[in-house]
């Protein structure tokens, strides 16, 4: 009897293990895809894959030069070095890729372009790449640069071994590869237009600076819209990019300085563009990367580029200044720790750098503002380092492309690593351009003397010297010295022509009025 109470459960469970190993071998498993490498796509290939998956623009690589062995490397090994450092990672192949050419049978492939062989060239170049099978129409998306359209080198290995994380998606669109050619269109232009952007910028503000004009205030602000303006109408043509950034400091500062005639409405400016700058950072991010302001496309794709991080510390430092004076501390705290969190959190700026060179100019404008000496300057410093972790703390708990990982996410090691490539990062290529640099340099310190001598009133000259510390800091934390620099004009030009409008805002209060002693009828007629 006791064997017939085992044996029945015993068969009752074989039968459901082998029903359900029936069923799942009659499940289809989706089959892994196949990397093709083409030297050259033609446009009959190009179009023919297009019709059966997802297009888009492969970016080979980061840093200012790239080629076939370091893309290559890059690709396989889902992972990336800065050209600067090396371009070749290391670390075992996680997928294989073979050379390909002619039309491409079957399912389930990515096709891509490579940059040739030989000596490294300059990144500049976007290349053709495909991804046809398991439901992919449209064009490409990409969790590592958030712009539709375009894709990084390292996106390629998690999609092929099917990491849902880091694998490439795809949106439909009425014509993908003209979606694809205009973005290409829209990148290159605006790559070559970004030193000559921020001159722009930089050369209105000295020249109302030098008019004693408000609207040096105002001209920052007018270039930032206009520059977004640009981004979501997706101009390609450089000559009307650079006229309408022109307009835009010219026509646009002018409006802005008539509108915001007081503090109030120069603080609700500064709050506005902030506040533009943080949705679109969180909602089309590619309309602030894409632009002729945002970061360049070889080696940060979305968030707060060195361009955009330096202009904004005019307003930024006005802001809190007036923020000050309106509200009191409080008010100087709040605006700052909102511009903290906008430049540094992962799903806005992520910009590391940005975050230390406000942070220290904040800590040194309050300590100017409320006249607290060096004791309040290193207390505000740490309050600000201790706010900017606890971002960093939240964000990197959250899984996902961050571009502060590398630096916090491996402890002391990531940091130290960090410091340490400041140096072919930054100071070397700084000083291997020093014929560009150097005139750029004196023109920055000149125009600190000149901002600093025409600030006729104490907050302007706490300004001056704030943004001067800022751009320093900015020196010596990031890269592109000369973006730095020439930004650094325009805020010392913005920030001098700042004069108070009225007193700080005050809660009415009931105020006692004067009791005149009058004499009493009959004390008068006892005396």
């Amino acid at each position: 009897m006791l064997r017939v109470r085992l044996v029945i459960p015993l068969a009752v469970l074989a039968v459901l293990v082998a029903a359900g190993t029936a069923q799942a071998r009659t499940v289809p498993s989706q089959p892994p895809f196949r990397v093709l490498v083409f030297d050259h796509l033609t446009q009959s290939q190009y179009h023919y894959l297009a019709k059966r998956g997802a297009v888009g623009l492969l970016v080979p690589g980061v840093g200012p030069t790239t080629n076939r062995r370091q893309a290559l490397a890059e690709m396989l090994r889902g992972s990336e070095v800065n050209a600067r450092l090396g371009g070749v990672p290391s670390g075992p192949r996680l997928i294989t890729a073979s050379a390909a050419s002619g039309y491409p049978t079957g399912c389930c492939f990515i096709v891509v372009e490579l940059p040739p062989k030989g000596a490294p060239a300059p990144n500049d170049q976007r290349y053709r790449v495909v991804v046809v099978g398991r439901g992919y129409h449209g064009v490409l998306t990409s969790p590592t640069t958030r712009i539709p359209g375009l894709v990084s080198i390292v996106d390629i290995a998690p999609t092929v071994i099917g990491h849902s994380r880091g694998a490439l998606g795809s949106q439909l669109v009425s014509n993908p590869t003209a979606a694809v050619a205009s973005l290409n269109r829209q990148i290159h232009a605006n790559n070559r237009l970004k030193f000559a952007a921020l001159l722009v910028a930089a050369g209105f503000a000295l020249f109302f600076l030098l008019l004693r004009s408000r609207a040096a205030i105002t001209v920052i602000p007018a270039v930032l819209l206009g520059s977004l303006g640009l981004a979501i109408a997706q101009v390609t043509n450089e000559i009307l990019i650079m006229t309408v950034l022109s307009l835009a400091c010219f026509l646009g500062g002018l409006w802005l300085a008539r509108v915001c005639k007081d503090d109030l409405r120069l603080l609700a400016l500064f709050v506005g563009v902030l506040l533009l700058h943080m949705l679109l950072l969180a909602r089309r991010p590619e309309w602030v990367a894409v632009s002729p302001l945002g970061p360049t496309q070889n080696t940060r794709f979305w968030g707060i580029g060195n361009q955009l991080e330096t202009l904004l510390i005019a307003p930024l430092l006005l802001g809190a200044t007036i923020s000050r004076r309106l509200f009191g501390t409080a008010g100087f705290a709040a605006f700052a720790m909102l511009s903290l969190w906008v430049i540094t959190g992962n799903k806005f700026g992520s910009d590391g750098g940005g975050a230390i060179v406000l942070g220290v100019a904040f800590a040194f404008l309050g300590a100017r503002l409320l006249r607290i000496g060096a004791r309040g300057f290193v207390t505000l410093l740490l309050t600000a380092a201790t706010v900017v972790l606890g971002i960093v703390w939240l964000d990197l708990r959250v899984p996902g492309p961050n571009h502060l990982r590398s630096a916090f996410g491996h402890g002391l090691t990531g940091l130290w690593n960090v410091a340490v490539n400041r140096v072919p990062l930054s100071y070397a290529p700084a000083l291997h351009a020093w014929t560009l640099i150097l005139p750029i340099a004196i023109s920055f310190v000149v125009t600190m003397v000149i901002a600093y001598r025409l600030a006729r009133r104490h907050p302007a000259r706490d300004l001056v010297l704030a943004v001067g510390v800022a751009v320093v800091t900015s020196l010596l934390v990031n890269d592109s010295a000369g973006y730095v620099l020439s930004g650094g004009i325009a805020c010392a030009a913005a920030v001098a022509r700042f004069v108070p409008s009225y007193s700080p805002l005050r809660l009415p209060v009931l105020s006692r009025a004067p009791l005149v002693p009058q004499p009493v009828a009959n004390e008068a007629t006892s005396e």
